[in-house]
């Protein structure tokens, strides 16, 4: 059966390929609040269209939910989907080859915004149900697929949506919104993901900006806010906040295990991102074990005073930061933000403005859950490679609300790849990738479902 499914996606990839640049070529920025009713009514009748019964909920101050199922006649489990289809700002637009809503193929590659984060992976599942409803007439498990519109933006009314809507999610195991190939095509399974918080810190001097000559007397709020920034991290890349690492979660032996057996290119890598060597010189297990498991403090951006061409001299009235943490498990950003407060005031910055973005727990699933067998004994057998686990991905995401509180095993994989550039310009899709992820899903799916 699973063979039918497979010719199905081969005979169809070219037509699978333009729905998926049509829906890339729908702007949804969840950041600029662009296009996002827009593109949940294009998902919901994608869906509907594929044979799911599909709905958009309605989320209170955001964008709609899309939510659809199909039952299976053939087995009793229910694999539950994630995916978003709100994407990243296109900026800087110069950088772009081509423009960054225009979907041109190149190379093998689709270039545009969302079409690795997360459009591809949108399309790429529904076409499996497709393939699997016009070849068998049915689904191998119950499937749930939940779509949400603001994950780039943190995903701020998602676990209101979870709130509410527990037994409509009630499911076996999910399968998260990417995952793929790494920087040698090995297929990758990720079992968690990091949190987040994400502030930004505003330092204010004079009620507008002025002339620089006034410097000499009145306190710049550049310099200002850069003397409490550099209270929150060491050279050694310790975050200084009082108690930030009380609550970390240690990796277990099973997951160390697991990160000494993992592959990292070091040196493509580097080459990919033009660097010489990594943060403190690290190498092999270490860096490997710093990546997934260390709690950051990055700087984002800076937002102050004159920055265009040629001189100005100006003293500005504000300066602000935005900083994104990364947080491991058990780190619990509702109780760190108070600490980061403190931290601030003790040191003399209680002048600076703290503004909460956003934020969300981390989340990962156990290595030995069944979900995690299933995928990578399909993986086996789709790319004829060597599997790689990932104990957790060193970015952020929602999973929390499907591992923790819904208490639902779930795993990371799709049709991305190592150089998709995602949140970056000229975000990119290899259709080979593409073609094959989906297979990908299919054997999970059929496997999980029992029907081997």
């Amino acid at each position: 059966m699973i063979n039918r499914v497979f010719e199905y996606i081969d005979s169809n990839i070219n037509r699978f390929v333009d729905e998926l640049c049509v829906l890339c070529r729908q702007p949804s920025v969840s950041a600029q609040k662009l296009g996002l009713e827009e593109t949940a009514t294009m998902v919901r009748d994608m869906m509907e269209k594929v044979g799911l019964e599909a709905m958009l909920i309605p989320v209170k101050d955001g964008p709609p939910i899309v939510y659809g199922e199909v039952k299976s006649r053939s087995s009793r489990k229910t694999l539950l989907l994630y995916n978003h289809y709100d994407v990243q700002p296109p900026e800087p637009l110069e950088e772009w080859r081509h423009p960054p809503f225009e979907a041109v193929i190149e190379e093998g590659k689709i270039i545009a915004r969302g079409a690795s984060d997360n459009k591809g992976n949108i399309v790429s599942r529904l076409k499996v149900i497709e393939a699997f409803l016009k070849t068998t007439d049915d689904v191998p498990c119950n499937i749930k697929f939940v779509v949400e519109g603001e994950e780039e933006i943190g995903s701020p009314h998602f676990h209101h949506f979870i709130a509410d809507q527990r037994d409509l999610l009630s499911a076996d195991a999910a399968v998260w919104e990417f995952g793929g190939l790494d920087e040698k095509d090995r297929p990758t399974i990720t079992l968690g993901l990091k949190g987040m918080l994400y502030v930004e810190l505003t330092a204010r001097g004079a009620n507008i900006d002025i002339h620089s000559a006034e410097a000499a007397i009145i306190e710049s709020p550049i310099w200002r806010l850069t003397w409490a920034l550099n209270t929150l991290k060491d050279q050694n890349e310790r975050i200084l906040v009082e108690g930030w690492y009380d609550d970390v979660r240690e990796f277990t032996p099973e997951e160390l295990q697991a990160i000494d057996k993992m592959p990292l290119e070091e040196e493509i890598v580097k080459r990919e991102y033009g660097i010489s060597k990594f943060l403190q010189n690290l190498t092999g297990f270490e860096l490997k074990k710093s990546l997934l498991g260390r709690p950051t403090c990055n700087i984002a951006g800076i937002i102050s005073g004159y920055t265009g061409v040629g001189a100005k001299t100006v003293l500005p009235s504000h300066a602000t930061a935005k900083i994104d943490f990364r947080l491991v498990p058990n780190q619990d950003p509702e109780r760190l933000i108070p600490k980061l407060k403190d931290h601030l005031k003790n040191r003399g910055f209680g002048d600076i403005e703290v503004k909460i973005l956003s934020f969300i727990k981390a989340g990962r699933t156990p290595i030995t859950s069944e979900i995690v067998k299933v995928a990578e004994e399909t993986a086996k057998e789709v790319f004829k490679r060597e599997v790689v686990i990932e104990v957790t991905s060193p970015g952020s995401g929602p999973i929390y609300f499907f591992t923790d509180l819904l208490k639902v095993p779930t795993v990371c994989i799709g049709c991305d790849h190592a150089f998709s550039k995602s949140h970056a310009p000229n975000e990119n899709l290899r259709i080979d990738v593409f073609r094959d992820g989906s297979k990908w899903i299919a054997s999970t799916m059929y496997k999980f479902g029992g029907q081997v």
